[in-house]
């Protein structure tokens, strides 16, 4: 009775370097976003650029979104380096996982811009539900 047990390691890639790798889309989106100047007032197109770049920054880091609750008021520094704070880690172990079932990075990134892709119509989708639903 024999079996095909194999006890080497899984390839992989490095866990580390795939969560480091993960961390340049919310990079990218909040240095975009903080380019903008989100937050200040101004005309039309300032007021329409500064909702954009909360959008993006809301898609950057997910835990963004705790500051909607009415009972916290803090400031914008506050809610930037908060939410970069506790969405940061959360994309680097996104990355490191999924660097762990990868073998190769091109496998790795396939399956980071399909999650980022998924992430990104979801969130568009809940905020336009969202909008509809308040008027």
């Amino acid at each position: 009775m024999a079996q095909d047990l194999s006890y080497s390691q899984r390839g992989g890639l490095r866990r580390p370097a795939g969560g480091i790798a993960a961390l340049v889309l919310p990079t990218v989106l909040v240095v975009a976003a903080l380019g903008v100047g989100f937050g200040q007032g101004g005309d039309m197109s300032d007021v329409a650029s500064s909702i954009l770049a909360s959008l993006v920054f809301v898609l950057a880091a997910p835990t963004a979104w705790v500051f909607a609750i009415d009972f916290i008021e803090a400031e914008r520094f506050t809610v930037v380096f908060v939410s970069i704070l506790t969405s940061f880690p959360v994309w680097y172990l996104l990355g490191s996982a999924m660097a762990g079932l990868s073998d190769t990075w091109s496998e790795w990134l396939r399956r980071y811009l399909t999650f980022t892709t998924i992430w990104i119509t979801a969130n568009v989708i809940l905020i336009v539900l969202i909008a509809q639903l308040l008027g």
